[in-house]
């Protein structure tokens, strides 16, 4: 296989040898911004991926001016969204510079410094196993719109996959180079992406780690292009889908438990006993499959440990409510189900299908 030596346009030979680290811009539309983080990062003789994600003829003096600065340019035809900008940006890294110790991505608009781009790359050099990235200090300082954005979608992440995020939203990211063929096949071509990116990273094994950054928004972060409904939208859809095997696992159980409550006329506590064997078994092999992606002999047994408790208890205290307090029969099931249910995923994130020492990584 050919391969080129990690050297860029005007990179001194004696940081080529220290550094092989790749930063790269995905940019719709920049200004003059964006051409001065590039003017830095050269200065420090780092080595540049640009990506012009559409953003039309009217903008190409710009990335001319950044090629001339010693840049690579990827040019897309039309605007394909921000999750292709980095993959078509990742691939045209992997493919110009070798070897490559990784990649940090930047916006283009002016959020991201020189200086918090090194310090990412210093803590990569400290752990080239793990996803660094930049996490802002959501203050009174920060757009409300942000603040609250962010607020709420790491905690949803949290109860998602049980890692902490201060930084959701965060674009300035350092992904090592074991990883970036995985980063190349992860689905999501707008914003979405880079949450689909935080929600696999237990099922690519990679930690992440945090680094504090100077939190910079000119004129309110109006030179974002996030659209705070259509994009929030796809990257809640995203969390929705990686959740779906227990909402489609909730639809199976509360739909088994209505027709035998209807057509049996059996005591409730029964019919919730058997529309729970028959959804535990299906929220198993879908949260096996397409959620937490492990589990072996030991998680049955882990899974199954779990679904007789929750059997147990949601039984009894089907019956108890339905008898004492005399609820509904049919309606009862909701509020009891709602609590079992985040009890029981936080459970099987945390317990039945929690990583196990000496799992493979990436090599």
């Amino acid at each position: 296989m050919d391969t080129k030596p990690f050297v860029s346009p005007s990179q001194p030979a004696e940081r080529a040898q220290e550094d092989r680290y790749v930063v790269l811009i995905p940019a719709y539309k920049p200004d003059a911004r964006m051409l001065k983080l590039v003017r830095e990062l050269r200065a420090e003789g780092l080595c540049v991926q640009v990506v012009d994600d559409g953003s039309g003829e009217i903008y190409r003096d710009i990335f001319d001016q950044a090629q001339a600065l010693g840049c690579r340019v990827a040019r897309h035809a039309v605007n394909l969204g921000k999750g292709r900008a980095l993959k078509t940006g990742i691939n045209a890294a992997m493919n110009a510079f070798s070897p490559l110790d990784g990649i940090v991505t930047a916006d283009a608009d002016g959020q991201h410094t020189c200086r918090d781009i090194l310090r990412i790359m210093a803590r990569m050099r400290e752990n080239p196993r793990a996803l660094i990235t930049g996490a802002r200090a959501f203050d009174g300082n920060i757009p409300l719109k942000s603040r609250l954005g962010n607020s709420i979608t790491r905690r949803v992440y949290h109860f998602a996959t049980g890692i902490r995020c201060q930084d959701t939203q965060t674009g300035l990211r350092g992904i090592p180079a074991a990883y970036l063929p995985q980063m190349l096949q992860l689905p999501g071509e707008r914003y979405e992406y880079e949450m689909t990116m935080f929600l696999r990273l237990r099922e690519m094994r990679l930690p992440l780690e945090e680094v504090t950054i100077e939190t910079i928004y000119i004129d309110g972060n109006k030179g974002s292009h996030f659209h705070p409904l259509k994009d929030s939208a796809r990257i809640y859809s995203v969390i929705l889908r990686f959740l779906a095997s227990s909402l489609i696992s909730f639809g199976v159980d509360y739909g088994l438990y209505w027709l035998l409550l209807g057509w049996l006329d059996l005591p409730p506590w029964l019919c919730y006993a058997f529309a729970r064997v028959v959804s535990s078994g299906v929220n198993y092999l879908l949260n096996r499959m397409t959620v937490f992606k492990t589990g072996g002999r030991d998680a049955v047994f882990r899974y199954y440990l779990l679904a007789a408790t929750q059997l147990s208890v949601g039984a009894g205290l089907v019956e108890l409510l339905h008898v004492t307090l005399h609820w509904s029969a049919g309606w009862i099931k909701i509020p009891v189900d709602v609590v079992l249910f985040c009890l029981s995923y936080l459970v099987q994130r945390d317990f039945v299908f929690k990583e196990r020492s000496g799992q493979k990584e990436p090599v």
